[in-house]
């Protein structure tokens, strides 16, 4: 490194080295430096060691600081040094870091669980605080206290929407009572992720306690239920034939659309597969002479093998016969693509179920075949380690320790997932109940008289006697 004395025109008599970065010291003030890159960018900084560490603190671009104001500066950043013997590059990150703004904190939380969270959901986060907070994406999070926490969560319950400082009544998204929650946990993730995130080279948090905690102290969520609509047992006979239904006047006009979200909906009924689960379903992931399909790409990131009941294998044969160049998709929407508006077909499904009137129509969303097959299952008698292995629901986190052990392959789940498929069946009135004609000669034998019950007995008895001596 060479030292000379720094002048306007010493440092404009400098020729960049394309081939490396160059570095002057000044020969005035120990410590002031001039970097030189290899395109010819100057830029003054200190330099020095302390206690063994290594400072460098950059000051700014020549011409843009002289050189006096540049020995000013770094004279005020070494006596810095000596005095708080501390490193002004850290000073400088741990204000930043107590500044960061909410969009950068966002950021920063979802990079931190990009390997964890779909694609989706990262649309989500964004989504529910740019609708209801998009005026405070560049405000730094200490400024976002408890009092306006607590006052924007009440107006997105009232139905507030905003554009600006204040609620309007109108605009793309409107909120409620479950919009209203949904943006309080978004944020609550982010400020602690950020609480815990942004600290100084000692290790202390930056930022003060997340102010969504108001929301708990002051009992403000809203804690909205979870839907517990599904098809009644009794229902199913009206809900499989108005599919039927459907499907086959579909087939006949070559709805080829209609006939594959039949056939998704049946599929979701049967499995309590999640609808994103049915519609990527490849062909690649059936397996049809081994029973079994599985998939990879489920909501909690756990590969789920499940086997082919007949049901299953019936309608897995169809969409064979219905495939066409080769498509990956089992469930093929437009031009082979994967379904992404099933709702015109649901709906002349729930309509087909009101029997020409006589009944009212059964409502039904996707989401509603899977508390449909997990009720049915549980009634069936399925053991819960096995339907939770069936509906894919995460077992490592529970408290049950015997969970951690088990784990069923789909030859294993074969006999549990046809008793349910049965259990189906026999509700919709497809297949005779088990133990029902036991149960219909015991209803016939308990209106006969003693007399009759000893006239039949006999006749079975000697009808017994007749076959033997044959």
């Amino acid at each position: 490194m060479e030292t000379l004395k720094f002048t306007k025109a010493a440092i404009l008599a400098i020729t960049p080295n394309p081939a490396k970065r160059q570095e002057y010291a000044d020969s005035v003030l120990p410590g002031l430096r001039l970097r030189v890159t290899s395109t010819g960018v100057k830029s003054f900084c200190v330099a020095r060691y302390r206690e063994n560490k290594f400072i460098r603190v950059t000051l700014g671009k020549f011409p843009d600081l002289t050189v006096d104001q540049a020995r000013e500066m770094a004279a005020r950043t070494l006596g810095e040094v000596a005095t708080t013997r501390q490193n002004p590059n850290d000073q400088r990150q741990a204000e930043k870091n107590k500044s960061v703004t909410l969009a950068t904190a966002l950021a920063e939380y979802i990079k931190s669980r990009a390997h964890r969270i779909k694609q989706t959901t990262i649309y989500q986060y964004e989504g529910v605080l740019t609708n209801f907070s998009g005026d405070w994406l560049k405000t730094p999070l200490a400024s976002i206290d408890r009092e306006r926490v607590e006052a924007r969560h009440k107006a997105i319950t009232e139905g507030g929407v905003w554009f600006g400082d204040k609620p309007q009544r109108s605009g793309v998204a409107t909120g409620s009572k479950a919009q209203a929650d949904l943006w309080g946990r978004v944020l609550r993730a982010v400020c602690r992720y950020a609480h815990d995130h942004y600290r100084d080279v000692e290790g202390n948090r930056l930022l003060p306690d997340p102010p969504t905690t108001v929301l708990s102290t002051k009992r403000q969520w809203h804690g909205t239920t979870r839907k517990t609509t599904r098809i009644r047992n009794n229902q199913l006979a009206r809900w499989l034939d108005a599919v039927d239904a459907v499907r086959n006047h579909a087939a006949e006009t070559r709805d080829d659309f209609a006939v594959s979200v039949c056939d998704v909906v049946d599929v979701a009924l049967f499995t309590g597969l999640r609808r994103s689960e049915v519609f990527g379903l490849e062909w690649d992931r059936v397996n049809m002479g081994g029973r079994y399909f599985w998939i990879d790409k489920t909501k909690n990131g756990d590969a789920l093998e499940l086997p082919i009941t007949d049901t299953l294998a019936a309608i897995f044969r169809r969409r064979l016969a219905l495939r066409r160049n080769n498509e990956p998709l089992v469930f093929s929407g437009y031009a082979g693509g994967v379904i992404q508006e099933p709702r015109r077909v649901l709906d002349l499904i729930m309509g087909a179920t009101s029997v020409g009137g006589t009944e009212p129509p059964i409502r039904f969303t996707c989401h509603d075949a899977r508390r449909t097959f997990g009720s049915v299952a549980e009634l069936a008698g399925t053991g819960q380690y096995i339907l939770k292995r069936l509906m894919n629901h995460r077992t490592m986190r529970s408290a049950d320790v015997t969970q951690g052990y088990l784990n069923f392959s789909a030859d294993e789940l074969q006999e549990p997932a046809q008793k349910i498929e049965r259990a189906f069946l026999e509700h919709a009135g497809r297949i005779e109940k088990a133990g029902g004609l036991d149960n219909q000669l015991l209803a016939v034998m308990g209106a006969m008289t003693d007399e009759d019950k000893r006239r039949m007995l006999f006749m079975i008895l000697n009808n017994e006697d007749k076959e033997q001596k044959i």
